[in-house]
């Protein structure tokens, strides 16, 4: 296949929606860089909104989805914020301009069909041997893994490689899915060695038990190809499809009926009972891992459901008793034996852990590093760009997909007031083109980008509650110890290193969900940051909190402006991305691509890229 193929947005194209995005966002910095700690000591919602609460929840809870639409002329900007006070006083532009500026609208989002179908006659065919993800998995890491894990097989097979390296690869379930179920040579690198030690456990598990279903499934199709012959009155296979928005890969899961599987042995049926049970605690053992068989029908047999009596070995009841086997039992047995040792040798799944960076040298972490693909799923912070690095720096790797999260994490080189002593590689901005126009975002609103439009648009709406109290608690802080947000954002940046460590535990972190009143939670937050809480009574907490209870919809409005701008922020991230990729000689194809419902995985685009053929 040629990549010329390929639906291509040029450099062009991506410098130009470039440069709207900055437009649009220096525009409303003031409300994604304003920070909800501050809600109410800097009276933000007077300072930047000229609009009720009330009108401005109507209005978004209509139109809270980015919807792919036509524009004939760009969203007048200009229109949005008085210019006497700079408040926002035209909510519909906002809206408008809002969903103009994300990827899908700007034209420079590759469609994920037009992808596909390029790659289609690179596709591995479909298989009666399709497994349930989701018996090792959550809903949400079933979503992801099944479809990139397709989507980075075909990249293999189309590059002509059998080595994939996995940045970030944490808990290990893209690569060992990938393993396991393509036949691919897996290296996870993580610098966790909580993660690490973690993932080798569980893909020990996994595929002690994934050879046993791929055994027993074969065995369990022949025999019910060979009794189709006979008769045609058994009942065909059921299917299970991936539940997307819009059926990407369209992974058909063949399952094998009760009446296709013959257990005429009583012995046997009690050891598939026992290795059911025993593989379930094994799993359950993992707090990341969920297994939920509620939904399987009671027609179909999932994974656990035709593991062989073999799978577990029990007490002989006579060791004095010795099969015979025939000499086709024997061929049997070694062919068998010899598929499982050419498996064994051939899907590899090794974890890793190391800290990786764009200077980090990979035959130094990978003793036999050839021609390769890279592959990131979720990589936080500034793993995600210098993966992008790594690969148009190492000739060896032939392409990359790299679905990025975590941009509060992201470094910035010009939003730093120590970037002149530092040598190392920022995460943003990544493209020269950005670097010459010097383009800052800041950390507030990074944040604001992690936020998740189109949960909000389904119901599944911010912590308000949570936000609420961080807010009121930072009223009593100012009130009562003399303590503001922005004097300790401030000795973060400007501190030596043990003082920033000192001031970066005193954070109040989670303690919402460990509190059993707005009282309670107060009191945990001030000790935590080091303060004296005998200095406030219950009902001098309470006060405050009454005081504040009918301003918390101006919170929750306020959120909702900031949720509307989350894509328009990703969107500069991804760009520059792309742009830097762009920008890099000798690369075949690039693009962003949306891979994954972002209703299930907000954090649902992935920077691909593939090097000639």
């Amino acid at each position: 296949m040629m990549l010329t193929q390929l639906p291509e947005i040029s450099s062009d194209q991506v410098k130009e929606a470039i440069r709207k995005l900055v437009q649009f966002l220096q525009a409303t910095l003031r409300i994604s860089d304003a920070h909800t700690v501050d809600f109410y000591t800097e009276d933000v919602w007077d300072k930047l909104v000229a609009i009720s609460p009330d009108t401005v929840l109507s209005s978004l809870s209509q139109h809270p989805r980015t919807s792919v639409r036509e524009y004939s002329d760009i969203p007048d900007v200009s229109s949005i914020f008085s210019d006497a006070t700079q408040k926002l006083v035209n909510l519909d532009a906002f809206v408008e301009a809002s969903q103009y500026h994300s990827l899908v609208n700007l034209g420079v989002c590759t469609q994920v069909d037009k992808l596909l179908d390029a790659f289609s006659i690179q596709r591995r065919p479909k298989t009666d041997t399709e497994v349930k993800a989701d018996q090792f998995m959550n809903d949400k890491k079933s979503h992801e893994v099944l479809i990139m894990s397709d989507l980075v097989d075909t990249v293999a097979n189309i590059c002509g490689v059998k080595q994939v390296i996995d940045l970030g690869a944490g808990k290990g379930y893209l690569s060992s899915y990938l393993s396991m179920r393509y036949d691919l040579k897996v290296y996870g690198i993580d610098s966790s060695h909580t993660n690490t030690d973690g993932a080798k456990k569980r893909n020990r598990k996994l595929k002690k038990y994934w050879q046993v279903y791929e055994t027993n499934t074969s065995k369990t199709s022949r025999a019910h190809t060979s009794d189709q012959k006979k008769t045609s009155s058994l009942p065909k296979a059921s299917s299970l499809e991936v539940n997307t928005n819009r059926s990407i890969s369209k992974p058909q899961i063949s399952s094998l009926t009760l009446e296709g599987l013959s257990i005429s042995d009583s012995t046997a049926a009690d050891n598939i009972n026992v290795a059911k049970d025993l593989f379930k605690k094994e799993i359950h053992k993992e707090d990341c891992t969920t297994i939920d068989t509620a939904d399987v029908s009671e027609t179909t047999l999932s994974f656990l459901d035709v593991l062989p009596s073999g799978a577990v070995e029990l007490p002989l009841e006579s060791n004095s008793v010795v099969k015979v086997l025939s000499e086709q039992e024997r061929a049997q047995r070694k062919e068998n034996n010899l598929k499982l040792k050419r498996q064994s040798e051939s899907n590899v799944y090794k974890p890793l852990t190391s800290y990786v960076t764009a200077e980090t040298e990979l035959r130094d972490i990978i003793t036999d590093f050839e021609k390769a693909i890279m592959v990131g799923l979720h990589t936080c912070g500034d793993l995600a760009p210098n993966t992008l690095r790594i690969y148009t720096s190492k000739p060896e790797i032939k392409a990359v997909c790299s679905v990025g999260c975590c941009y509060h994490l992201l470094s910035e080189e010009f939003d730093s007031p120590d970037k002149a002593k530092t040598a190392e590689a920022w995460g943003f901005p990544l493209s020269q083109f950005l670097k010459e126009n010097c383009c800052c975002i800041g950390r507030n609103a990074r944040m604001s980008a992690c936020l998740a439009l189109e949960r909000v648009a389904v119901g599944q709406g911010l912590p308000s509650e949570s936000l609420f109290y961080r807010a009121v608690l930072q009223v009593i802080c100012r009130d009562v110890y003399g303590i503001t947000q922005r004097e300790w954002q401030k000795l973060q940046k400007t501190s030596t290193s043990d003082l920033k460590d000192k001031v970066s535990e005193q954070r109040v972190g989670k303690i919402y969900a460990k509190s059993t009143s707005f009282a309670d939670y107060v009191r945990k937050s001030l000790r935590k940051l080091g303060q004296d809480d005998s200095k406030l009574s219950d009902q001098q907490i309470r006060d405050y909190f009454e005081t504040f209870k009918h301003r918390k919809i101006e919170l929750e409005a306020f959120n909702m402006l900031k949720v509307s701008l989350a894509p328009c922020i990703e969107a500069l991230i991804l760009l520059d991305r792309l742009c830097y990729l762009k920008e890099q000689e000798g690369l075949g194809w690039s693009g962003v691509v949306r891979l994954f419902d972002p209703v299930k995985s907000p954090r649902c685009y992935a920077v691909i890229s593939l090097k000639p053929l």
